[in-house]
């Protein structure tokens, strides 16, 4: 009787643990930390149609710059490192989405008066003199290249 007693906590305990989500394979934690460091903070999409997806590893080992614009310091890298990041050194324009007013730039514009400056909340915006700040596009989530 002893015995099944036992066996009966014992089995009650594992299946407590397991439900619990205690039994999880070692390092399983870390590998979940190390993919959701790796995930896309943005998306590319190149002219030929493929995407390639921006993580906050790859623009944090890029060198960061500062950008005076409309009285303020921002800082970030330059649009044009984060195109090359995705093999992009030639296009006509580039358009970037996100949670506010979509921006177009040329070619020309996409130099060193240009960067995505990090913000607050765990997203980029853009900062550029070519365009006003109150129409920078922030939360960028996509950019499309022509």
């Amino acid at each position: 009787m002893k015995k099944n007693i036992l066996l009966v906590s014992f089995l009650l305990f594992t299946l407590i643990l397991s439900a619990c989500g205690v039994s999880e394979a070692p390092g399983s934690t870390q590998q979940a930390e190390a993919s959701s460091s790796s995930a896309a903070l943005f998306q590319i999409i190149k002219a030929d149609g493929t995407t390639f997806d921006v993580t906050l590893e790859a623009v944090k080992a890029l060198p960061l710059v500062q950008l005076q614009a409309e009285g303020k310091v921002e800082e970030g890298p330059y649009l044009k490192d984060i195109l090359a990041l995705a093999g992009i050194t030639e296009f006509t324009e580039v358009t970037l989405m996100g949670s506010s007013n979509p921006a177009t730039l040329t070619f020309e514009q996409v130099d060193e008066n240009t960067i995505l400056d990090f913000n607050n909340h765990g997203t980029m915006k853009l900062s550029s003199t070519y365009i006003p700040k109150a129409n920078w596009t922030k939360d960028v989530a996509q950019i499309t290249v022509k």
